[in-house]
């Protein structure tokens, strides 16, 4: 009888023993098992964040703005900011006009079937409005490039610079019946010539929902003097190249003559390169040196 009891006691001794080490393993291992669990989980989720934020990063992009990049294929994309637009797009921009190539100009732009934009100064004779309501009625782009295009005058102050901003916006509207929605500041908007900051002007703009915008190519004529046809047509298309996008800046000015001496041969070159040619528009990629 007491060997039964013994060995009864032996085998509860034993069962509590399993239970001892049973339980200290459990506990040992349940902590590994819920950091194992919790990091999958938190895993998880952070995949699901990054997916939202991707997300939410490409919506943005989609419907940000007006200022996108309009890309440089070569490493000199410093004056464009934005999100990357299709490639191979050209606007020709003519400014300081209306002058007296204006309208050989736009006979150009009509044989060749190709809209352009128009960056004038305000002027008031009878030819110059001509010009004003022909650019319009043949689908160009007007834009305001200032009434007087007197730095020293427009940028001495902010109160001059609205006052000639709103000389010029309502003579356009006048002469034309359309408000102009772009602006070019004389000399671009990081010219030396500003007295006060950019900033301080804008707000005129602001006030008649204007968008202003600079250039990335520029005419030869800005800087020489004496430029040849062949010159001024592989100048532009070599710095047209390096840009999925370009605004190039010419002139429809009697000083700087060979914008529409070399236009044509410029546009068949542009169109066998397989470039868009187009007019400022909502869609235009708005390239500020600002930026």
């Amino acid at each position: 009888m007491a060997d039964t009891r013994e060995e009864y006691r032996k085998k509860r001794v034993k069962r509590i023993k399993q239970i001892i080490v049973t339980t200290c393993i459990i506990l040992l291992l349940l902590p590994t098992v819920i950091s194992i669990f919790l990091m999958i989980k938190v895993i998880s989720m952070q995949k699901q964040i990054d997916a939202i934020a991707a997300g939410k990063i490409e919506q943005m992009q989609a419907e940000s703005g007006k200022v996108v990049q309009a890309k440089a294929k070569s490493s000199d994309s410093s004056l464009v900011t934005g999100a990357a637009i299709e490639a191979k797009r050209v606007y020709l921009t003519f400014e300081d006009g209306p002058g007296t190539n204006t309208d050989d100009i736009l006979d150009i732009l009509k044989e060749e079937n190709v809209k352009a934009s128009f960056f004038v100064n305000g002027k008031e004779d009878k030819y110059s409005k001509k010009m004003y309501k022909r650019i319009v009625k043949e689908g160009h782009t007007l834009g305001m490039h200032s009434y007087t295009h007197l730095y020293d005058d427009i940028y001495k102050s902010v109160e001059n610079f609205e006052k000639d901003f709103i000389r010029e916006y309502q003579l356009l509207h006048e002469v034309t019946g359309i408000y102009p929605k772009y602006y070019r500041f004389p000399g671009g908007s990081t010219t030396a010539d500003m007295r006060v900051s950019l900033e301080t002007f804008l707000p005129a703009l602001e006030n008649k929902n204007v968008e202003y915008l600079d250039w990335n190519v520029i005419s030869p004529e800005a800087q020489q003097t004496r430029v040849t046809k062949k010159s001024m047509v592989s100048n532009i298309l070599n710095e047209v190249a390096k840009y999925d996008t370009s605004i190039v800046l010419l002139y429809d000015v009697a000083d700087k003559p060979m914008t529409v001496k070399s236009l044509s041969a410029l546009i068949k070159k542009l169109k066998q390169e397989n470039y868009e040619l187009l007019p400022i528009d909502e869609n235009t990629p708005l390239i500020q040196h600002n930026q």
